[in-house]
């Protein structure tokens, strides 16, 4: 009921909180002591050398937005036939690369952009940088990603301020 009533229950944009419940599902973190650590967990679960993902509704409109439910189910599905957590958590981390391919390639069917910056918290997650990494290179993307600035929230502030301070600066100009 709380959730129907939109009751303590923020809509988010994140792809942390994803991690965080699928996380809770398996079983390896249903309460975290620090940022990202429900995520950390379920990476360093993941099992080697399991190429399998779950089923995802590609984006065929505009703005692009991807419905977890699918990928839930599939993992839903998994616990229930007793997989084991580590393929359920490298399903669900190739899924989440697979997603993030497949939603480049809309952005190039749409504006074709060729480049892609990887950003944000998730892509501490070295097993997620690597499969996504590998599918933007195999279908011809160019992607960026974090050298010098931390690619969480830390590097989201510096962003910030650079945006505010060439906004000022073209204020100044005027």
């Amino acid at each position: 009921r709380m959730m129907a009533a939109r009751v303590n229950c923020p809509l988010t944009s994140s792809c942390g909180r994803l991690f965080d419940a699928v996380s809770a599902l398996v079983g390896v973190r249903g309460v975290v002591n620090y940022e990202g650590q429900a995520a950390i967990e379920l990476e360093m679960l993941a099992a080697a050398g399991v190429d399998e993902v779950y089923d995802w509704n590609r984006p065929s409109s505009y703005p692009i937005i991807i419905d977890p439910a699918p990928v839930l189910r599939g993992v839903v599905s998994d616990l229930r036939r007793d997989v084991d957590r580590a393929v359920i958590s490298a399903k669900f981390h190739n899924t989440i690369a697979e997603i993030i391919v497949g939603v480049s390639q809309a952005a190039r069917e749409r504006a074709g952009i060729n480049r892609v910056a990887l950003s944000g918290g998730v892509f501490q997650n070295m097993y997620l940088l690597g499969r996504t990494l590998d599918g933007l290179k195999r279908e011809g993307f160019d992607a960026l990603i974090h050298h010098r600035v931390p690619t969480n929230d830390g590097g989201i502030a510096l962003g910030q301020a650079v945006i505010a301070n060439a906004r000022l600066s073209r204020r100044k100009e005027r």
